[in-house]
């Protein structure tokens, strides 16, 4: 799977996520919290008039956290939207020939891009698992 992809750090892990799954990116800004709510759910912004949940998605990938995010990723999977809480965004552009295996559910694979490791992610598995995390 190549294609144009937001490049982003997550922790110290590198990941990629299809630009057609992404709306905005914007500073992470102020989040009220949500009480009884999953781990992974920061909170709701509001963002240019609407409510947009946030998660932190150092958490739902597994990643040791490298301090707090502060950069949100919009993200949107069949008119599902949600704010993805990382690190930063590190470049947008094509991706070398993604790899099928990987040990992750939330990825559909991998590939080197200046001899580093990115994880390709799926954003139907991850909004699925989302989902699940903001009825907790």
């Amino acid at each position: 799977m190549s294609g144009v992809h937001v490049r982003m750090r997550v922790g110290n892990e590198l990941y990629a996520l299809p630009v057609g799954n992404v709306l905005e990116i914007a500073e992470l800004g102020e989040l009220s919290p949500v009480p009884g709510t999953g781990e992974t759910v920061l909170g709701v912004r509001n963002l240019h008039g609407r409510v947009l949940p946030v998660f932190d998605l150092a958490l739902l990938l597994g990643v040791p956290g490298d301090g707090q995010p502060t950069t949100l990723v919009v993200a949107e999977d069949r008119g599902r939207q949600a704010g993805l809480a990382i690190d930063e965004v590190t470049d947008v552009g094509e991706l070398p020939e993604t790899a099928a295996e990987t040990g992750s559910e939330f990825l559909v694979g991998s590939t080197l891009d200046d001899g580093k490791l990115v994880g390709v992610i799926d954003a139907s598995r991850v909004f699925a698992a989302l989902e699940g995390q903001a009825s907790r």
